[in-house]
C-alpha cells in the first residue's frame, strides 16, 4: 500500500485543482496500464472525519479536523508489485507540485500475507 501523506496544518492548502486531478489521472492510467494498481483514492479532509481513540480501557471519539496531527493520510494506492524496490521506482514517478509550498510524503508499506505467519501455526 502506498499512502499519500500531507501535513495536518497544511490540509486546507492542498485542495485538488483541475490541473492536479488531470496530472494524477495520467499517472494513475500509467499504473493501471502497467497492471500494478489494484485500488486507489483520495480522502476527504480530516474535518469530515473522526478518530476513535482506545486508551486505558476507554474508548472516545474525536471529531476532525486533525490539524494538530503532524501528518495525515490524504489518499492511497494499493499496488501489486514484485518488490519494494519496484514500488519505490513507481512512487518516484508520482507527480508533485513544488509551487504549492507544502511538503508531501509517499509511504510504502507491504501487506502481510499468509506466508509471513506460516511459522506461527
Amino acid at each position: 500500500m502506498v499512502m499519500i501523506k500531507g501535513t495536518g496544518a497544511d490540509e486546507g492548502k492542498i485542495a485538488p485543482t483541475a490541473e492536479m486531478l488531470a496530472t494524477m489521472g495520467e499517472y494513475n492510467d500509467k499504473l493501471i496500464k502497467a497492471g500494478i494498481m489494484l485500488d486507489g483514492g483520495g480522502l476527504r479532509p480530516s474535518s469530515d472525519g473522526r478518530q476513535i481513540v482506545f486508551e486505558g480501557g476507554t474508548t472516545s471519539v474525536v471529531d476532525g479536523p486533525f490539524t494538530e496531527s503532524k501528518e495525515i493520510i490524504a489518499g492511497y494506492w494499493v499496488w501489486q508489485v514484485s518488490s519494494i524496490e519496484e514500488a519505490v521506482e513507481w512512487a518516484r514517478q508520482c507527480p508533485s507540485d513544488p509551487n504549492l509550498g507544502v511538503r508531501s510524503v509517499l509511504e510504502i508499506r507491504p501487506y502481510y500475507d499468509e506466508a509471513d505467519f506460516a511459522d506461527l501455526s
